[in-house]
């Protein structure tokens, strides 16, 4: 028998999504705290502006107020401040999930799967950097995996509500294809933000059309 997919029905260790960005060395409290969040701050806005591979370590440190040196005590490489960036984003993205799915929640099935999409929708345009982190992405197989947790969190605590509170069937079907749901919302959020020739909101309804097609008829 395959092993099933990474989805858990419960909500502990949701938080445990990827591993820590890489770090020469964990900043104290205080100005090196301060200095780092300046740093990570000052990437975000140049990734709005500028393509990531054009990014260069001198930009960051002109932006930031800081040395070379001083960088280069937290971070190895700009590669190391783009995930630190990114996952500082998936950290608050999460967040947002965790207090939609765990609050009191009023609205029809149909309903949740359109706030789930929104919430992400919404966190990628106005988040910075988020779009050239995750929805461009880093071309390397390490943000690739990381971009695809975004959504698996959430698929994580909507099945956890929809067999807790729902009281929808545990059964291989739904693991299967709220599977494939995480793996092809990914993939459709991050078109629906490409220059494609389609509209951003035509591409998202029909994401949403889809996603409740799939997810609402498990007969």
């Amino acid at each position: 028998m395959g092993q099933k997919p990474a989805i858990s029905g419960t909500l502990p260790g949701v938080r445990a999504i990827g591993p820590e960005p890489v770090v020469r060395r964990n900043p104290l409290q205080g100005r090196s705290q301060d200095k780092v969040d300046r740093i990570l701050a000052v990437t975000a806005t140049l990734a709005d502006t500028v393509p990531l591979e054009s990014i260069t370590m001198a930009q960051i440190a002109e932006a930031a107020g800081a040395s070379f040196s001083s960088i280069y005590r937290f971070f190895p490489s700009k590669e190391a401040i783009f995930e630190a960036v990114a996952m500082a984003s998936l950290t608050r993205l999460q967040t947002q999930y965790e207090a939609y799915f765990t609050g009191p929640i009023k609205e029809e099935p149909g309903e949740i799967i359109d706030r789930a999409i929104d919430i992400y929708v919404d966190f990628a345009a106005t988040e910075p950097g988020f779009r050239a982190m995750w929805i461009d992405g880093l071309g390397t197989a390490e943000f690739a995996s990381l971009s695809q947790r975004v959504p698996n969190s959430a698929i994580t605590m909507a099945r956890a509500y929809a067999i807790g509170t729902l009281g929808y069937p545990e059964i291989p079907e739904l693991d299967l294809r709220l599977a494939i749901a995480a793996t092809a919302a990914t993939q459709i959020l991050r078109f629906a933000f490409e220059d494609n020739g389609y509209a951003r909101d035509e591409v998202i309804a029909e994401l949403k059309r889809w996603l409740k097609a799939a997810l609402l008829m498990l007969g």
